[in-house]
């Protein structure tokens, strides 16, 4: 018997690139999907065993705790659609909103990632900061989630949009007071100073904050930065 016997090769399934995103593969391992971007996972398919161990897990595990009520958020960045599936599995008659700003990121949630079955998920395509300062233009009303999560990362990189005032101002004023405010960063150690600082800023801005590490894959560990409206 080889001590490779068993064992799980990935294989890219898909792989294209687009003008926002740069290079994307869709990366099958076992039963288990994942979208990279830049080599970063972006996106994991709902059923995989480890799941609950990631930052999407954790994040719906904590959203559990924190809002066993949860009735609409509201998600910045949809990627694959991970967040979207596991809140949905597990928030009963739970109404989503996502914003996506890359049509190429969409097409593959959709082809690969079962987007379509989430029920009560609207999907608006476009840029998440116009969405924000514009939310009338969307049909989206002031003060109407409970929770809205900030997942706008670019590979492993936070736009600079996402850390300024004016952005959080405009985030807050979505959200009913007592909702939650959710932030995923990347917490390597070439970004661990840049996001401690942003921490500083966000409690400026939404005062109650707390902070979760997430162990992820290598090199890729995540931060959930939560703060209370």
């Amino acid at each position: 018997m080889s001590v490779f016997d068993g064992l799980k090769i990935p294989r890219v399934i898909y792989e294209t690139s687009s003008k926002l995103n740069g290079r994307i593969q869709v990366v099958e391992v076992g039963s288990t999907r994942k979208i990279l971007v830049d080599d970063i996972a972006q996106s994991i398919s709902r059923n995989s065993p480890s799941i609950s161990k990631l930052y999407w897990g954790q994040l719906t595990e904590s959203l559990k705790q924190k809002t066993p009520d949860l009735k609409r958020v509201l998600i910045l960045g949809l990627g694959g659609g991970t967040l979207a599936h596991l809140i949905s599995q597990n928030f009963q008659n739970v109404e989503i909103v996502s914003v996506e700003w890359d049509e190429v990121m969409l097409d593959i949630a959709k082809k690969y990632f079962d987007l379509d079955l989430i029920p009560n998920h609207r999907v608006i395509l476009d840029d998440a900061l116009k969405v924000v300062i514009e939310p009338e233009e969307f049909d989206i009303a002031l003060s109407s989630f409970d929770v809205l999560i900030v997942d706008i990362l670019n590979g492993d990189e936070f736009p600079d949009l996402g850390k300024t005032g004016n952005f959080i101002a405009a985030i807050k004023r979505l959200v009913t007071s007592g909702g939650y405010i959710v932030f995923n960063r990347i917490y390597t150690e070439d970004h661990q100073e840049d996001v401690n600082l942003f921490i500083e800023h966000v409690k400026s801005f939404l005062g109650e904050t707390e902070s979760e590490i997430v162990a992820g894959y290598t090199n890729s560990d995540n931060i959930l930065i939560y703060g209370k409206v």
